[in-house]
């Protein structure tokens, strides 16, 4: 840990069964970054191996292909981590991974991360359960691309983003994503999304504005996921 660098590492969620010395001592095997928003921070094919541990902000995993055009995986917020792949099987970057806020975030290599796991077995199922849980995003992601028409994976993606803990009919997602953004996470282009979006708002089911887009009939949106039409 550098100097002055202040330990947040009881924010991320691998380490939620420890206690404050056992999160103070693995501090120790880490060196923290204050990273600005757009700043790239590992890069796809990149041969490195360090795990990344997010205390305050956010950064997406995104990937290129050769004639440049970007593919969001996944949005990952503070108190998860990234990088745990190549750390794992020792493998070049699978996605780029930038950060979309300013964020706080601890950077362990991956000999310490690997005696991490085997020194808290705690923090190695919450990693196992890390895992799956990207796998079957990933999966489901996949079905949605061959299965679903645009219209329905935009809504699925609003569903997404609408907290599963939330009762009622209406939500707020804010900061929302940009609808460029939107598109890298649906395989397709921003036209599409603002159409989708426009549509949606004209039905009453979404009101969109500036970095904020709510949800006024959640029902009805989960409803629109499910039909199919042209």
């Amino acid at each position: 840990m550098r100097a002055g660098a202040k330990n947040l590492l009881y924010l991320v969620d691998i380490f939620s069964d420890l206690d404050t010395e056992q999160t103070n001592e693995i501090d120790h095997n880490c060196e923290w970054l204050r990273v600005p928003k757009g700043r790239e921070i590992i890069s796809q094919k990149q041969r490195s191996t360090d795990v990344y541990l997010i205390a305050e902000g956010r950064v997406a995993a995104k990937g290129y292909s050769v004639d440049g055009k970007e593919v969001t995986y996944a949005e990952i917020s503070a108190g998860q981590i990234f990088g745990e792949f190549s750390a794992i099987d020792g493998r070049s970057r699978s996605a780029s991974v930038e950060a979309l806020d300013e964020s706080y975030i601890a950077r362990m290599d991956s000999n310490q991360f690997r005696n991490l796991i085997a020194a808290y077995p705690s923090v190695g199922l919450r990693i196992a359960e890390l895992l799956v849980r990207k796998n079957r995003n990933l999966t489901d992601r996949m079905f949605e691309y061959s299965t679903m028409a645009v219209h329905q994976r935009v809504c699925t993606e609003l569903l997404r983003m609408v907290d599963a803990d939330h009762e009622g009919n209406a939500f707020m997602i804010e900061p929302a994503p940009s609808h460029y953004q939107i598109a890298t996470m649906l395989s397709t282009h921003r036209e599409a999304v603002s159409k989708e979006l426009a549509r949606l708002s004209r039905m009453g089911i979404v009101e969109s504005g500036r970095r904020k887009i709510e949800v006024l009939d959640v029902e009805r949106l989960r409803q629109l996921a499910q039909t199919s039409f042209s």
